[in-house]
């Protein structure tokens, strides 16, 4: 069983053993300029595995695979939840290898829920099975008995199966892998190889051999699952040919995608609004005005409280936050101010709408976020411009907001933290 070491994005490179960075510059997760690791997800290296979890992590010991567990099922969420896994490298939303670990995973569910492959032989019997009329009428000689034919013989067919036959052998070697090397973390619990799997033989060849078995095993079947599974194992020995080291990875260079679509989730009382916000309009030097609705304001997320006209526009904000020097910067902010504004045009002067970021950390370091005069000596919030609103910080423990994202859970504790900004008295 592999060993699982624990790392975190944004880690210096310094910190990184040299065998996971050679294993990283290969997969281009490396620049020659990088100080630190951009990354985060799974990769092989050697027999082993290396997790990089989000930045500002709260993971120990005691919590065993626990959050390699809800990372990796977090990442293969968003990978399906998506119209397609292939998005812009630019953007760095990729989920890298997304493909290859979900056929994994579909392999692995197909075998929990069906079991090892089973041959299913078709044979023809006589007064056993099912019986097939017109081959009687054809083959057997009828006797006659009060005015009507009798068939001593009937001839019948039966299905048979075979638990022992090559593309079972096949399959179960490639169960054995994939348990082996993934297991722990995709199903949480330390052995799940059972019995079936160590009771039958290795099959014969090399995988080549073995692939073009199973492209004859494919054109004599017509079940449907054994036709997804032949296909998929297919698949997996054609990936795996020609390496002795399953090399496999998954994850996102940029972490902040799937930081925004996790809390966009979970948190409560999402209220759409981007459909309804301003958008440029261009005017050509004919006159002819041109809207650009693809160009119009984007907020990450908009709450709206389920009983009081209470608003609250998060940004989901992937920075280390903690301090000053690590925040967001002016343009982060400006957005947050006009965001505001543009939802207290669409639900008028009696909206109460606060700002807000959201940072990954277990342990606040930061309030909220003001704007002042430059030569002003700032004491209180009230020495800040009182035109522009504060933007309050919060923090999301990472593991955490995995674990309900992938669950299915609601952030009801920092949803309510969110709208009590509002009601606090000043």
């Amino acid at each position: 069983m592999n060993n699982i070491t624990y790392f975190s994005d944004r880690s210096f490179l310094k910190n990184i053993p040299e065998e996971i960075l050679s294993v990283m510059r290969s997969y281009g997760l490396v620049a020659i300029d990088d100080v630190k690791i951009h990354f985060c997800g799974l990769l092989c290296y050697g027999t082993n595995l290396a997790i990089f979890l989000p930045r500002n992590h709260s993971y120990h010991e005691s919590d065993l695979n626990m959050p390699g567990y809800y990372l990796l099922q977090a990442l293969l969420k968003y990978f399906r939840n998506k119209e397609s896994g292939i998005f812009s490298q630019e953007q760095g939303d990729t989920v890298i290898g997304g493909r290859t670990f979900l056929q994994i995973t579909q392999l692995l569910d197909d075998y929990r829920i069906n079991g090892l492959y089973v041959r299913r032989i078709k044979e023809q019997t006589i007064n056993i099975g099912k019986v097939n009329w017109s081959r009687t009428i054809a083959k057997s000689t009828a006797f006659p008995s009060n005015g009507s034919p009798v068939y001593l013989d009937l001839s019948t067919s039966r299905s048979r199966y075979m638990a022992n036959c090559e593309t079972a052998k096949i399959h179960a070697q490639v169960i054995r892998e994939l348990l082996i090397n993934y297991g722990k973390l995709l199903f949480n619990t330390p052995n799940i190889i059972d019995e079936s799997l160590l009771r039958l033989e290795a099959p014969t060849g090399d995988k080549r051999s073995q692939i073009a078995y199973l492209e004859r095993e494919l054109c004599l079947s017509y079940y449907e699952r054994d036709i997804f599974l032949i296909k998929g194992l297919i698949k997996y020995l054609r990936h795996e040919k020609g390496t002795v080291v399953s090399d496999v990875l998954i994850g996102v260079r940029k972490f902040h995608t799937l930081w925004e679509s996790m809390l966009d989730e979970c948190l409560v009382g999402k209220y759409p609004v981007n459909k309804k916000l301003p958008v440029p309009v261009y005017r050509t030097v004919k006159d002819k005005f041109v809207t650009m609705a693809q160009k119009g304001q984007k907020t990450d997320t908009v709450l709206k409280h389920e009983k009081d006209k209470l608003f609250a526009v998060v940004d989901a904000k992937y920075y280390e936050a903690s301090s000053p020097q690590t925040a967001p910067g002016w343009p982060d902010l400006v957005k947050q101010f006009y965001y505001q504004k543009a939802v207290s045009q669409l639900e008028g002067e009696d909206a109460v709408i606060s700002n807000h970021f959201i940072f990954p950390g277990k342990e606040p370091f930061l309030k909220s976020a003001h704007v002042a005069d430059r030569e002003q000596t700032i004491q209180s919030a009230m020495d800040c411009l009182s035109e522009y609103s504060p933007i309050h910080c919060h923090y999301q423990d990472p593991i955490e907001l995995l674990q309900f994202y992938v669950e299915g859970k609601e952030l009801t504790t920092l949803t309510k933290e969110l709208f009590n900004i509002n009601t606090k008295p000043k």
